[in-house]
């Protein structure tokens, strides 16, 4: 059968159209897959990044960076403070001034101020990774001040300064994007506004749960070969068995029999987590127990639970210190009694 050339002309078309379309749709796809990759707000490396300070609304946090034999990590602070009334602005000492009807009111007191100190070593090196270097999802760009308020920078939720080698850097964190996991937010130093990842912020308003460091090592249990226990002048060598999975403590005269008195132990020892750092060590303070923890490449790690003053309820707070979390933490009293009453028959 005979086809008519006019087949041919239209199939030709056709083929033409198609590959121009797949064409620019490629070309739209790595276009949108390169302006988000390579939108930087401000370059850098994370182990450049000397101190994080996040100014909000109601809140302060500043996170310094350290660096010892274990790695870097972070020494937050952390100060919080009530949000003045919206109908009474906190900077207005002459609000009720000539006010008959308050003049008897009696004066109110001081806004409470809650300041806690928390490592961070995981979560902090995540953040650091995060803002150096600054990447945006998508840059807006200028935008004039009568527009400032649709991307919640009329009224910012605060101003992240991020301290690169020496140099500042900060970044005024606005409203939420649409969908509101992310987050508009200006260059102070270009006035170019972005849209960032909501983590950053989200990360620094709730630093307090999401920053705070409570894994007590950077190993495993699995990574343990053996433990030293030491009470006063007593000490103890302790051998860890079995298969993995199914891990068990054991004396080392007796490897292979399982002691169950010391795996109870361990375990109380395991659960213990702070709930908040303190600046300096306790004083006075005992030490209640030190343990020693050995892997198959030498020491690993130690963990040393303390006996401070009486607290808030009388009785003596208790705090434990590892190679990990740098300062003493603030571990739950009833756990840590119990730990140190069952030491006596473990240390013998």
């Amino acid at each position: 059968m005979r086809l008519d050339r006019s087949f041919f002309v239209h199939l030709g078309l056709l083929v033409v159209a198609a590959l121009f379309a797949v064409l620019v749709w490629t070309r739209d796809k790595t276009a949108a897959a390169l302006s988000t990759a390579d939108v930087t707000v401000w370059a850098g490396r994370a182990e450049d990044v000397e101190r994080i300070a996040f100014e909000g609304k109601s809140k302060t946090v500043v996170m310094e960076a350290k660096k010892d034999k274990e790695g870097r990590y972070f020494v937050g602070t952390t100060e919080r403070r009530p949000t003045p009334p919206a109908d009474k602005p906190k900077d207005d000492p002459h609000a009720h001034e000539g006010d008959a009807e308050h003049d008897d009111l009696p004066a109110e007191p001081e806004p409470t101020v809650t300041t806690k100190t928390f490592i961070s070593v995981s979560a902090g090196n995540k953040l650091a990774e995060a803002i150096a270097p600054l990447k945006a999802l998508r840059s807006i760009g200028r935008i004039a001040d009568d527009r400032a308020s649709e991307f919640g920078l009329a009224e910012p939720e605060g101003t992240l300064t991020v301290k690169l080698r020496g140099a500042e850097r900060k970044l005024v964190i606005g409203g939420a994007t649409p969908g509101g996991a992310d987050r508009y937010a200006r260059d102070e130093a270009t006035g170019e506004v972005y849209a960032i990842k909501g983590d950053i912020y989200r990360d620094l308003d709730t630093a307090e749960s999401r920053l705070f460091e409570r894994d007590l090592h950077e190993w495993k249990d699995v990574d343990v070969t053996r433990a030293r226990v030491v009470a006063g002048d007593k000490r103890r060598e302790l051998t860890r068995s079995g298969d993995e999975g199914k891990k068990f403590w054991a004396d080392p005269a007796s490897p292979e029999q399982n002691d169950e008195t010391v795996g109870n132990w361990m375990s109380k020892l395991d659960r213990l987590r702070p709930s908040e750092y303190m600046v300096a060590a306790p004083e006075p303070k005992e030490v209640v127990v030190r343990v020693e923890y050995t892997g198959r490449s030498g020491d690993i790690g130690f963990l040393e639970l303390v006996k401070g003053p009486p607290g808030a309820s009388g009785k003596p707070d208790y705090f434990l210190l590892t190679e990990r979390t740098r300062l003493y933490g603030k571990v739950p009293s009833s756990l840590a009694e119990q730990v140190e009453q069952d030491v006596s028959a473990l240390v013998k």
